[in-house]
């Protein structure tokens, strides 16, 4: 079990992950909302620049939010990705921005979710707003590399409801 420390604010959920940032090789802190809304994990066109992430080849998409609106997205794969003390390997995320009047820079989506058992303890207050434990489906041991990765399939790629 992966125990995740709740940050509950406004009307959201947020729990500390950690990305990988190209141009600087090292994870880097990045608190997202845990929305099990999101079809995908996104992030903020801001936090992937400063992660050194290249934009100009990237996939473009269009996802739609509350409401049904469609933006314009791009998507990238994020070489690896940390939930807790463990490493997930290889994520696709989309890019959006954020309205600048929003507190969100980053959601973690069912395209992630989905590959855990999810335990939400709100009455655990011993750490901050509870806890979000995550058990792992796969073995935490077999941690994909890149160049294994296919980003239209499951276990973080792209989320199909088959």
């Amino acid at each position: 079990m992966i125990p995740l420390v709740m940050y509950i604010s406004a009307n959201s959920i947020e729990i500390k992950t950690e990305i990988w940032r190209t141009n600087t090789d090292k994870f880097v802190r990045c608190y997202m909302i845990f929305d099990t809304g999101a079809a995908m994990t996104a992030i903020d066109t801001s936090i992937a620049l400063r992660c050194g992430y290249n934009l100009k080849n990237a996939r473009e998409v269009k996802v739609s939010g509350i409401g049904g609106s469609n933006i314009k997205a791009k998507q990238i794969t994020i070489p690896d990705f940390k939930l807790g003390d463990i490493e997930l390997g290889p994520v696709v995320v989309d890019v959006v921005d954020f309205p600048v009047n929003s507190n969100t820079s980053a959601v973690l989506g069912v395209n992630v979710i989905k590959e855990f058992k999810v335990i939400m303890d709100f009455q655990d207050k011993s750490i901050k707003d509870g806890v979000i434990y995550l058990e792992p489906t796969f073995d935490t041991n077999d941690k994909m590399s890149a160049d294994r990765f296919n980003p239209s399939a499951s276990r973080f790629g792209i989320w199909n409801v088959e």
